[in-house]
């Protein structure tokens, strides 16, 4: 959902996908977010995916991210098939990396590492630059959690927002994030708002931690 600036909201846009994936099905998990500014549906079929998904959205050198890409290929007998990668990422020097997404267990099988190998050489600059296999021990905790609270934080909120981008405006150097909360005066509001100023990349944290109050953050260094 889309909040334009009279304060009306717009439904995201649904998802754009090749393939579709069927929710609700039972003993497997499955859902959907709602990604980027003006809202567009992603469609997972696992928790790492989500997670996966999260993290990628809220890395600053990524710009943008796609779900279910279909790519054709060959098997070792030469017979057509086609491989739907779970995500395609694109970097801010436009380089993009379609990813596997598997759980650990399923990715150490032979079978689909000698299979995703395969896929892999035969993947052309045209449409992607690299190939990536991520499961859930490549996910770092800290890094999940984050992501999960910068994009519960996308709607913004214009009074609250306001007062902590006039904080961060007069400060220099590293502060904690409780302290621009005190000096904003909107509290919890004022929290939240600062996380927003993360996600923007207007601000970023000093340290590998987690966003909490005593967080140290500064205004970003291009």
């Amino acid at each position: 959902m889309h909040m334009t600036p009279s304060g009306a909201f717009l439904l995201p846009q649904p998802p754009n996908a090749a393939r579709r994936i069927k929710m609700g099905v039972q003993k497997h998990f499955t859902g959907s977010l709602v990604i980027g500014d003006e809202g567009q549906v992603v469609e997972f079929e696992s928790h790492t995916e989500k997670l996966t998904a999260l993290v990628m959205l809220a890395r600053p050198d990524v710009v943008h991210l796609e779900s279910q890409i279909p790519f054709g290929w060959r098997d070792q007998a030469g017979q057509e098939k086609t491989h739907t990668f779970d995500l395609r990422v694109t970097y801010v020097d436009g380089k993009r990396v379609a990813l596997f997404v598997k759980n650990s267990r399923e990715a150490a099988k032979a079978e689909f590492r000698a299979e995703t190998l395969l896929i892999a050489s035969q993947v052309t600059p045209d449409f992607a630059d690299r190939v990536s296999l991520v499961t859930e021990k490549n996910l770092d905790p800290i890094e999940v959690y984050n992501a999960e609270l910068l994009h519960s934080v996308r709607i913004p909120d214009p009074e609250a927002d306001a007062a902590v981008r006039r904080v961060v405006a007069e400060t220099s150097g590293a502060v904690k994030i409780e302290n621009i909360v005190s000096a904003a005066g909107c509290s919890g509001r004022g929290f939240l708002a600062t996380v927003r100023m993360i996600r923007t990349h207007d601000l970023e944290l000093v340290a590998r931690e987690r966003i909490e109050r005593e967080a140290l953050v500064r205004r970003r260094i291009l």
